[in-house]
């Protein structure tokens, strides 16, 4: 048995046990979830940015006062080496702060998903990512509302980017400026501050119970192994035995992802072969490189394509669907394919849509380089999804339906 099969081996008996786990979670009730029962367990606006609100609030419902706005400063805040001076009982929380309307060259306005500030005008501001990609100029807009419009200095603002892992904001969302922000994620900051916020309401049962089952929510969607069985896991690969090993397969991390790729694409060339369709694929689909597409056509109407790519593979943009005319132009046709706000034009007559996940709207499968869409690639979660998506394109004759649309 060679060191990488050893190693799999292990961490198979690990996922084995954590599976045993969930399967007892199951039965005792521990997987009911209001936020998933309601499907918001990803809304960036109705579930994420409501709750740390709520929470953030001391005149909110929860009775705990400023506890939980004071333990955020401690876990969130202040892990930074510049100390942040704040007044929590006066603090005010505001949701979808209104900055006005976006200007035409995307410099001023919007909305920021979460602002505290307090009555000397120390101001966090929280823009707020879950799945969603950045808006053009956002960060760059909000860092001008606040130095700008409320005239803030250094040591009266804290701007933070908080998403699932601490990503970092896109080129186009800060505008090329280099300015003052925190990354933070939901992983090793938020999860910390709502295991205090649980701790401290022991004597609150239904705070307590909606706090918990809130991180449990972000732990299914982070893909949050239970702690012993993670220590486990941790410990496997970083053992002397194993360390040289998993570093080198780290180093090939990049070829593995493409080969994951490579993979997928090949399972839909075998879908798009079970309709009948002519398939065909830009290189640098498997590379996640910008302005690559699969083509999918019908023979017998080859002016029409229904195309998967992405034109920048960026954490604003990435992986969408799309159907082209190859040698007409009608953005007036009358037809969009998916229901949704992104308007037709001479480009996509027929409108477009981002790859979000199963339900269509939400999900990060618009990033071919995000962990989550690399394993729903192999557990065949996103074949079905594009399998559904070829069944219905089949079944109301689109292709020949659009070309006669186009005349």
């Amino acid at each position: 048995m060679t060191q990488v099969e050893s190693i799999i081996k292990q961490l198979q008996q690990v996922l084995f046990v954590e599976r045993i786990c969930q399967e007892e979670k199951w039965k005792r009730g521990d997987c009911f979830n209001i936020f998933q029962i309601l499907g918001v367990a990803t809304s960036e606006v109705r579930l994420h940015s409501a709750f740390l609100a709520e929470l953030l609030n001391p005149c909110a419902s929860h009775g705990m006062t400023a506890k939980y706005l004071s333990s955020f400063l401690d876990y969130v805040i202040r892990r930074e080496s510049d100390p942040f001076e704040f007044d929590v009982d006066s603090a005010k929380v505001y949701v979808e702060y209104n900055i006005g309307n976006i200007s035409a060259d995307y410099t001023t306005g919007g909305r920021i998903d979460l602002m505290v500030q307090d009555k000397n005008k120390q101001t966090i501001v929280i823009e707020n990512k879950i799945y969603a990609g950045d808006q053009f100029c956002q960060m760059f807009r909000y860092n001008q509302f606040a130095r700008n419009d409320l005239q803030l200095s250094d040591n009266q603002l804290r701007l933070l980017y908080l998403t699932l892992n601490g990503d970092e904001p896109s080129k186009e969302s800060l505008n090329g400026v280099e300015f003052k922000y925190y990354r933070k994620s939901y992983r090793e900051d938020i999860l910390p501050w709502l295991e205090c916020c649980l701790s401290m309401s022991a004597l609150k049962p239904m705070v307590r119970e909606t706090i918990f089952q809130y991180i449990n929510n972000l732990k299914n969607i982070l893909s949050i192994m239970e702690t012993f069985n993670n220590n486990k896991f941790l410990d496997i690969l970083t053992s002397e035995d194993n360390v040289e090993t998993v570093l080198a397969i780290f180093a090939s991390a990049g070829e593995i992802q493409n080969r994951i790729r490579r993979n997928f694409i090949n399972k839909i060339k075998l879908l798009c072969n079970s309709y009948g369709y002519t398939f065909k694929c830009d290189e640098g689909v498997r590379t996640a490189s910008d302005n690559n597409w699969i083509h999918i056509s019908a023979p017998e109407v080859k002016d029409i394509e229904f195309r998967i790519g992405v034109k920048n593979h960026t954490n604003s943009d990435g992986f969408r669907m799309c159907f082209v005319s190859l040698t007409r132009h009608n953005s007036n046709c009358g037809y969009k394919f998916w229901q949704n706000d992104i308007p037709t034009d001479d480009e996509f007559p027929f409108g477009w849509t981002y790859l979000w996940g199963e339900d269509g709207q939400n999900g990060r499968w618009w990033r071919w380089d995000d962990i989550d869409t690399l394993k729903d690639m192999t557990n065949g979660k996103m074949l079905d999804f594009i399998d559904n998506q070829l069944r219905r394109i089949k079944k109301e004759n689109v292709f020949e339906k659009m070309k006669d649309l186009l005349g």
